[in-house]
C-alpha cells in the first residue's frame, strides 16, 4: 500500500479573490492536476445542503423495488447511456488501462448499481426520468444539481486557461466542451461480504481511469476509494475526504489527450476500506457517491491542441472526436448490441 496523499485547495480564493489569488490558486490546481491527477476542493460553491439532498435522493432511489427500477433501466449495451445500470451490468475491468493499449484486465463484474443522467439539453440523448408518483422531486432536484457541477466544471477550465493561456497560444477548453454533454451519475455499493473482495474474485470497481476533462465527485465517508501513486506506478493509496462536502476532482483521458500528457488521467479503484483490511470476515455496509463526469462535446477533436505540440514534443495522439473515444471505452463496458 502507498502513502501518497492528495491535496486540498480552496475555491473560494478563485471564485472570490483578487486576479493575483485567482492565478495562484490556478497555478496551484494544474500543480496538483499535474503531479498528482487528483486534489480535493473547498468552498467549491455548491453548498452543504445541497449535497445532502443529493445523497438522501440517491439513497431514495436505490432502496426502490427492483420492479420499479427497472422501469427506468439503461439498455443492455452502450447507447443511450442513461438510466439505472443494475448490479454486475457493467465490467469496469474491461477498460483496466485501456489507455495504455491493454485489453482489459482480469473480468470482475462491477459490485455496485448506477443512475445515469445528462444534459436537460441534450441534442442526442433524453434522460429517463422515474415519474412524480414513483420518486417525487427527484428529476427537478437532479436538474439543478447537475448545473451545480457545471459551473465548478466552467471554473476549473477557466483557472486552467488562465495558467496554461500565452497570449499566442490560447487555451480554449471551454470552446472544446461546448455545447455542454456532460454526464451525472449516482452511485450505490450495497452491503458486500468482506471475504469476497478479499477473494480477488469482486470488486466494488475495478481500477480504471476516466473518458472525459476532469471528473467531479462527493463521496460518504465509507471509504474505499484508491488512486495510482504517480511516483510509485502500480501501487495504490486510499483516498478519503474530511467530509461529505469536500470535493474530489481528477484528470480525465480526454484532458490528458489535449495537452499531450502535459495532464495526464490517473487509474483509481474501489474496493476494501483501509480501516477494513485487518478484518477477516463481515458486512462491509453501503457506500454512496454522487460524480459528474466532464466531457469534451462529441464532435470535437481531443487530438492534442496546438499549444501542446512542438518539434520537442509531437502529438502524441491521432486525431479523434470525443464521441469516438467515449464509445470505444463504453463498449468494452457495456458490449456493442
Amino acid at each position: 500500500m502507498s502513502t501518497g496523499q492528495v491535496s486540498t485547495l480552496d475555491m473560494s480564493q478563485f471564485r472570490r479573490g483578487s486576479n493575483s489569488e485567482r492565478l495562484d490558486f490556478a497555478r496551484n490546481l494544474f500543480k496538483c492536476l499535474s503531479t498528482q491527477g487528483f486534489v480535493k476542493l473547498v468552498n467549491h460553491g455548491v453548498p452543504d445542503v445541497a449535497i445532502d439532498k443529493a445523497f438522501e435522493l440517491n439513497g431514495e432511489f436505490f432502496k426502490l423495488p427492483k420492479t420499479i427500477k427497472e422501469k427506468y433501466s439503461h439498455p443492455p449495451c452502450a447507447n443511450p447511456n442513461r438510466g439505472w445500470v443494475a448490479p454486475g451490468q457493467e465490467d469496469s475491468s474491461a477498460i483496466t488501462n485501456f489507455e495504455k493499449g491493454a485489453n482489459g484486465g482480469i473480468s470482475f463484474l462491477d459490485a455496485k448499481e448506477s443512475f445515469d443522467l445528462g444534459s436537460p439539453k441534450d441534442p442526442l440523448y433524453d434522460n429517463v426520468w422515474p415519474t412524480e408518483d414513483d420518486l417525487p422531486g427527484f428529476r427537478p432536484y437532479m436538474e439543478i444539481f447537475y448545473a451545480m457541477f457545471q459551473d465548478v466544471h466552467l471554473d476549473i477550465l477557466r483557472a486552467l486557461e488562465l495558467v496554461l493561456d500565452t497570449p499566442q497560444t490560447p487555451v480554449k477548453l471551454i470552446d472544446r466542451c461546448t455545447p455542454n454533454v456532460s454526464e451525472m451519475r449516482l452511485n450505490s455499493y450495497p452491503p458486500i461480504d468482506i471475504r469476497d473482495l478479499k477473494s480477488g474474485r469482486m470488486n466494488r470497481i475495478s481500477e480504471h481511469t476516466d473518458f472525459g476533462t476532469v471528473t467531479l465527485l462527493f463521496q460518504d465517508s465509507v471509504g474505499g476509494l484508491e488512486v495510482e501513486d504517480q511516483s510509485n506506478m502500480g501501487t495504490y493509496f486510499p483516498v478519503e475526504c474530511e467530509s461529505k462536502s469536500t470535493m474530489l476532482v481528477n484528470t480525465g483521458d480526454s484532458l490528458q489527450r489535449l495537452t499531450n500528457d502535459v495532464l495526464t488521467s490517473v487509474s483509481h479503484r474501489v474496493t476494501l476500506p483501509i480501516s477494513k483490511q485487518e478484518t477477516e470476515q463481515g458486512m462491509l455496509e453501503e457506500r454512496r457517491s454522487v460524480v459528474y463526469f466532464a466531457k469534451v462535446s462529441r464532435d470535437r477533436s481531443i487530438a492534442p491542441m496546438n499549444p501542446f505540440v512542438t518539434a520537442a514534443r509531437p502529438a502524441k495522439y491521432p486525431k479523434m472526436s470525443a464521441f469516438e473515444w467515449n464509445q470505444l471505452k463504453l463498449e468494452k463496458i457495456y458490449g456493442v448490441c
